[in-house]
């Protein structure tokens, strides 16, 4: 295939991903929303739709795979650096929540597919024990990750739903030190 339609391939998936968050907006679920309508707030024909997905459910699911691929991918990096390390890549993914921010709106927050923050938040607890290196009792590991995990994602939540109110830096130092508390003060 040619970059030509490379090219045109990408940008009729970046407008049918742009009308799907913005329909969102406005409906109950992915499945109230018809081919129909998505192609025109896409500025896009039917059949460029059916090109490359069945129906509107493909492409959201497209959307939550891509999402998770790159949580996936800041995620390793943030776990194989030091904190400053760590710190870098947080920010990093902090700026591409921020630069994502209607992918993650519809996704995270206006439950475009309720299951998918359920998804979301396995796949980064199952990373984050893999990539964290800390020795916690077998009994509790799972109950101090799935705090930091509910946590941090709480306060990307409500991060997303502020409209950004503090900066970036102020949500990663938040970040590190509500789970470095979490870590480093247990006395069992």
């Amino acid at each position: 295939m040619n970059t030509k339609d490379n090219q045109r391939t990408r940008l009729s998936k970046l407008l049918l991903k742009n009308a799907l968050t913005d329909l969102m907006k406005t409906k109950e679920s992915v499945s109230k929303i018809s081919v129909r309508e998505l192609c025109e707030t896409a500025g896009l024909n039917r059949s460029t739709f059916y090109a490359h997905y069945n129906e509107p459910k493909d492409l959201l699911k497209e959307m939550e795979d891509e999402i998770l691929a790159s949580t996936k991918e800041h995620l390793e990096k943030i776990g194989a650096e030091n904190d400053i390390g760590a710190r870098k890549y947080i920010l990093s993914f902090l700026k591409y929540i921020k630069d994502n921010d209607n992918t993650f709106r519809c996704l995270l927050i206006d439950s475009a597919d309720p299951q998918f923050r359920t998804r979301f938040m396995q796949q980064t607890i199952v990373q984050f024990i893999e990539n964290l290196d800390v020795s916690l009792p077998a009994k509790i590991e799972q109950y101090v990750y799935s705090y930091i995990l509910n946590g941090s994602t709480g306060i990307l939540i409500q991060w997303i739903r502020s409209d950004y109110e503090c900066d970036e830096n102020t949500v990663c130092n938040l970040l590190f030190a509500i789970n470095n508390g979490a870590l480093t003060n247990l006395n069992l």
